[in-house]
């Protein structure tokens, strides 16, 4: 167009903005660069706390790992412990177990000697008992019987009573005498348990001891009859021993005893007025009559309850018919 002034101008303007876009250019390039180099440097530094991460992570799985075998460990120990406890408690329990078997073995096996020796006892004291009875009635009482009818048929015949009545007095004590020994002969052997049963012996038994100054209120209920008579006779050498012990040693005016029988169980009850005793005094007692009465009530797996005050003395019993 021919102006250069005009051109020069516009290519000064021109070169401005193109070094002006260049320069934005190579700004805009230096920030993408630092962008790349700060993305870079993130992304590395990412990476290395990832992997510091990481490590620590395993770290801590690699200590969780250990703590997991340590409790496992330690719970396996525990586990053993308590089984081994347990075992032991068993063990223990078990023992003690076989230990109280093994005392209450040798307690029935004590039992049963007692029982066996108290039996042997009390079978060898009524036949000693029947042995004296027969010798008594049969031998010393028929010889005295014989020698009493001999002197009273002598005496008829050749004494006046009226002249000799001495010879005649100390004929009557003979004749007591007599009495006296078939006395002690039927209570050594009761000939009426043998011949009548239990209800009838028991019922002479009393009669026998009934005196002036002496009441006995004898009753029965249900006895069976048909009882074998080794129990017979135990349940009247007890009684025998209560009522002796009554009248002897509590000096009793009144005495009440009941006697009955219910299926298996036979039960003696004994009260009397007398003075009565301390029951420490009945329990420490080295009475053979009280040892006696105690042997029979065991050896008849009985029981015997004792009350006793100034007022009287009152004795129940309980004995298995059975329990032999």
């Amino acid at each position: 167009m021919g102006n250069l002034s005009q051109a020069l101008l516009w290519n000064k303007k021109y070169s401005q903005l193109n070094d002006s876009l260049n320069t934005e250019n190579i700004k805009l390039e230096i920030n993408k660069l630092e962008t790349k180099f700060n993305t870079s440097e993130k992304e590395k530094k990412i990476a290395f706390l990832n992997a510091e991460k990481n490590q620590k992570q395993m770290e801590v799985n690699k200590k969780n790992y250990y703590l997991w075998i340590l409790s496992l460990a330690l719970l396996s120990f525990i586990g053993l412990l308590i089984f081994l406890f347990i075992i032991y408690r068993n063990n223990k329990k078990l023992s003690e177990q076989k230990e109280i078997n093994l005392q209450q073995k040798i307690k029935d096996i004590r039992q049963k000697e007692e029982l066996a020796l108290t039996k042997a006892i009390l079978e060898g004291e009524e036949r000693e008992r029947e042995r004296v009875a027969k010798d008594l009635h049969d031998g010393l009482g028929g010889m005295l019987a014989g020698v009493k009818i001999n002197l009273s048929t002598w005496s008829s015949a050749h004494l006046n009573p009226e002249l000799h009545g001495d010879f005649y007095k100390i004929l009557g004590q003979l004749d007591n005498s007599v009495s006296e020994l078939r006395h002690v002969a039927r209570n050594l052997m009761p000939e009426s348990l043998l011949n009548f049963g239990l209800e009838i012996a028991l019922s002479d038994l009393c009669e026998f001891y009934i005196r002036k100054d002496l009441k006995i209120d004898f009753q029965a209920i249900d006895i069976d009859q048909e009882l074998p008579l080794n129990i017979q006779l135990n349940i009247y050498r007890i009684v025998q021993e209560l009522l002796a012990n009554a009248i002897k040693h509590a000096e009793a005016t009144n005495i009440l005893l009941q006697c009955s029988q219910s299926e298996d169980n036979f039960f003696i009850t004994i009260e009397d007025n007398g003075k009565g005793f301390e029951n420490h005094r009945e329990q420490k007692s080295k009475s053979m009559g009280l040892r006696n009465l105690k042997n029979r009530v065991d050896y008849m797996k009985g029981t015997m309850e004792i009350n006793s005050d100034n007022q009287g003395t009152t004795i129940n019993i309980e004995l298995n018919i059975h329990g032999e």
